[in-house]
């Protein structure tokens, strides 16, 4: 074993070693957030009748940076589905005001780990055998802890470097009464979405956490990804080891990287664009060709290996599409490329778009804000695209708008669009888009 192991006593006291089970203190904390954020809007929402337009922004900027904090730490406190949902709409540019999307930022990083003794428990009863029986070495401080579980690097007793993803005890029971909680607090906070639509965002996710909870499902991603990304240059997922993969314990070759983010901060341009354009056909393949979907592209679900392959972490949020639906995904571009109006409206419909009482062209002219990169050729900043600025303009002149509505199953893939956009903008990456979706496109058709 580890040489820390010694030091796990004392460590473990200043740890989280369990909060994860509970429901009526988890269901206690996050209403006692909601009321919190309900009540500072009515304040906010009664100050502004005596503040002018100035007062009034600078007023709600405050409240939305106190509600931010507070609940971006009750989350991350809480871990489980409450921090899972924070970390994704922490990467969604759309969904929520800035200062809120900003303080859930802090959830991509390290959450409190749980203590060693607690993971010790957890894995040996999984496995049904000592830890020193299955492993000859095994980190007392995890490489990195996030909503669901956390990761151990570890050697097994064959001598294979492994990462130990162990399950915090209890997760799985808390999802749904989360998810209840989150709603609440979710439709309090939105920015531009109608109740409806955060209850579907919400039910979408809830479907999503469950199967990432199941381990075995996510050994069985890990080996499914290796034909997925088989034929995309520079992208790569590790390879399990099944049989020592548990519902709860999953065992994985160990990847040595550099997380994306750390990585690109040093990196020239070129290198940058690359790496953006490698991340770009990895998801290209992925849905349009394997009908399957990463669907949680926050930065800490990639690493950078020594040989600037693009690793991609954290496989058990994924979701499915038939085919039926990625190829109408597909349709919709080409018929924005041809300037195709009609073919555009029968393909949304078809799809199962709502878009009953909005003129047409006002849906044609916001597709074309939302989807600008892909439709002009140029090479994009994508740090500096202003969208929010020509989205909230556009909105305000046509508020009609807010009710177009995607299906359920488009809800998770318009999300991971918005979170690419976040992801590549933040990355200083520069690169023609249009031409690399002009490629696909050709390619897709031609299969």
């Amino acid at each position: 074993m580890s040489d820390d192991e010694d030091q796990a006593p004392g460590r473990g006291e200043r740890r989280e070693t369990h909060q994860t089970h509970g429901r009526f203190s988890r269901f206690a904390r996050l209403s006692s957030v909601t009321a919190g954020v309900a009540a500072r809007q009515i304040g906010r929402k009664v100050a502004s009748a005596f503040q002018d337009e100035a007062a009034r922004a600078e007023s709600d900027k405050r409240a939305w940076a106190i509600s931010a904090d507070q609940i971006a730490t009750t989350m991350g406190q809480l871990k489980g589905a409450a921090m899972k949902v924070g970390q994704m709409l922490s990467t969604d540019p759309d969904l929520l005001p800035d200062e809120m999307r900003d303080a859930l930022k802090t959830l991509q990083s390290e959450a409190p780990p749980m203590g060693f003794d607690v993971v010790k428990g957890v894995v040996e009863e999984a496995l049904g055998a000592s830890l020193d029986a299955v492993f000859s070495a095994f980190s007392v401080e995890p490489i990195g802890a996030a909503s669901i579980g956390q990761v151990h690097r570890a050697t097994t007793v064959d001598g294979r470097e492994v990462a130990v993803k162990v399950q915090y005890p209890g997760i799985g029971d808390t999802i749904d009464s989360d998810m209840k909680n989150l709603g609440a607090l979710l439709t309090l906070a939105r920015a531009k979405l109608p109740k409806d639509r955060v209850e579907a965002y919400l039910d979408e996710v809830t479907s999503v956490i469950r199967r990432e909870s199941d381990y075995l499902f996510e050994a069985d991603t890990l080996e499914r990804f290796q034909t997925v990304f088989a034929d995309v240059e520079g992208v790569r997922t590790p390879l399990p080891l099944p049989e020592l993969c548990r519902k709860n314990v999953l065992v994985m070759e160990f990847v040595d990287g550099a997380r994306l983010h750390t990585f690109l901060s040093t990196a020239d341009e070129a290198t940058r664009a690359r790496l953006a354009e490698r991340i770009i056909r990895a998801y290209i393949t992925m849905i349009h060709e394997h009908g399957v979907l990463h669907a949680d592209p926050h930065p800490g679900n990639f690493l950078v290996d020594a040989n600037e392959n693009v690793v991609f972490l954290d496989v058990g949020c994924v979701r499915d599409y038939p085919r039926a639906f990625t190829d109408g995904l597909l349709t919709i571009i080409e018929a924005l490329w041809r300037g195709d109006l009609e073919g555009l409206l029968a393909t949304m419909d078809a799809m199962g778009f709502a878009r009953a009482g909005i003129d047409e062209e006002v849906i044609w002219e916001w597709l074309e804000i939302v989807l600008a990169p892909l439709l002009v050729d140029k090479v994009v900043d994508f740090g500096a695209w202003r969208i929010h600025d020509a989205a909230f303009k556009f909105v305000k002149e046509h508020p009609e708008i807010i009710g177009l509505a995607p299906p359920r199953e488009a809800i998770f893939y318009l999300r991971v669009l918005a979170g690419l956009r976040g992801l590549i903008g933040e990355s200083g990456a520069t690169l023609n888009a249009h031409r690399i979706a002009k490629q696909a496109s050709a390619a897709l058709r031609a299969r």
